[in-house]
């Protein structure tokens, strides 16, 4: 299990989205309309104004299969499964 960061997140696919920089979210990554904000204190999935936080590929991993019914495969192969 890895902590989660922005370059795991780019390995499993996800791009950087456009959005207005503000105080607390850095930057947000997306892929399969699955919004991922980074932040200054960590990573976290947002949705109806709760934000859940993401620490490890391990929940980014189960987050994706409930939302999406499938498994969230990394896209380079050099990336060990768990």
């Amino acid at each position: 299990m890895k902590l989660l960061s922005e370059d795991l997140l780019k390995e499993y696919g996800f791009i950087e989205k456009a959005h207005t920089p503000d105080r607390v979210i850095i930057k947000i990554m997306t892929r399969d309309l699955i919004d991922i904000a980074i932040r200054k204190d960590g990573i976290y999935y947002s949705n109806m104004g709760i934000d859940y936080p993401l620490r490890d590929t391990a929940a980014l991993r189960k987050l994706y299969k409930e939302i999406k019914n499938e498994d969230l495969k990394p896209i380079h192969p050099d990336i060990l499964s768990e």
